[in-house]
């Protein structure tokens, strides 16, 4: 069975109301499996087959009661979202639990999930995203239905077939989907999201370049769009990895986001290996952070402020 038919059949599942106790989604891309999580999710408590527009829908994406988010989980964490599931679904007849970086859970995390993944309560869906499923405990992969997910070889020149475009286009696209054709297809059509983009890498590169840049601006564009935080902060860390990559190799064939070359070359020049390794790295912390409860506006400042320090550091 091809990966897109795969994931039809999972998201279907959700649209019927016909799912299992607990799935294990693989893909080398964190972003993109979220985003899948989130299409499941949309299907199984939206009573219009994830229309994304009613209330069920925005309950959802900014914060569901019977909806846990997890990220890379603790024995105590765990212990807690067990007693969650054990109680009655608050709004609708399903509870989900969503675990990403499952890979990243210790051993001692992964064996208390055993016995509920086995037999999980009536009503209630596990959703576990990982990397590869060699990646997390054999027996917990065992418990799970196994949906793989993995981008089509070629993924850019495909998309650009597919759709008609040229190929800086869909190295982009190829970019925000992940490799997917039909989530390159949505995103096409979804100029909203394509002007996000825009948005985003003008104010990053604006934070990285231009001297006394107050953060509130940017910070207060995050927290506009909050319900889409992962996509926003899989775009930052899509240019400071462009960034980087011209620095070791100059190579413009390379480059993902080949439209803003010229901002991406003269940042190469400026700044570091280190700097752009570790602002990279403040990005990608911060992501998993909102897996969590947390304060969205400190943590959306503390990681602009931790990228404006690593730029000062480097211009000392």
């Amino acid at each position: 069975m091809n990966t897109g038919s795969l994931l039809q059949q999972f998201l279907d599942a959700a649209k019927n109301k016909k799912v299992l106790g607990a799935y294990l989604l693989t893909c080398g891309r964190m972003d993109v499996a979220s985003r899948i999580a989130d299409a499941f999710l949309l299907n199984l408590f939206c009573k219009n087959g994830g229309c994304g527009r009613c209330s069920d829908c925005q309950k959802v994406m900014q914060g569901h009661v019977d909806i846990l988010r997890l990220c890379a989980p603790k024995v105590d964490a765990l212990r807690d979202a067990l007693l969650f599931v054990a109680e009655k679904p608050y709004e609708g007849i399903h509870k989900a639990i969503v675990i990403s970086h499952a890979h990243d859970m210790t051993p001692q995390a992964a064996n208390s999930l055993l016995k509920t993944l086995e037999e999980p309560p009536p009503n209630t869906v596990f959703l576990l995203l990982a990397h590869a499923v060699c990646s997390v405990l054999p027996t917990i992969a065992s418990r799970c239905a196994i949906v793989a997910l993995s981008p089509v070889p070629d993924a850019q020149s495909v998309i650009a077939k597919t759709l008609g475009c040229d190929m800086q286009t869909a190295a982009i696209l190829a970019d925000l989907s992940g490799g997917f054709v039909d989530e390159a297809k949505r995103i096409s059509e979804d100029n909203t999201l394509l002007m996000r983009r825009e948005e985003m890498l003008c104010l990053l590169h604006k934070l990285l370049m231009q001297k006394g840049m107050a953060i509130s601006t940017f910070a207060d564009y995050l927290e506009k769009y909050k319900d889409c935080i992962q996509e926003m902060l899989g775009m930052m860390l899509s240019y400071l990895r462009d960034i980087r990559v011209y620095q070791k190799t100059a190579d413009h064939a390379l480059i993902i986001n080949r439209d803003r070359l010229e901002d991406i070359s003269t940042a190469a020049g400026i700044f570091t290996s280190g700097t752009i390794r570790n602002m990279i790295n403040v990005v990608f912390e911060t992501g998993k952070r909102f897996f969590v409860a947390v304060n969205y506006r400190l943590a959306v400042e503390k990681m602009l402020f931790c990228i404006l320090e690593e730029k000062n550091q480097c211009s000392k």
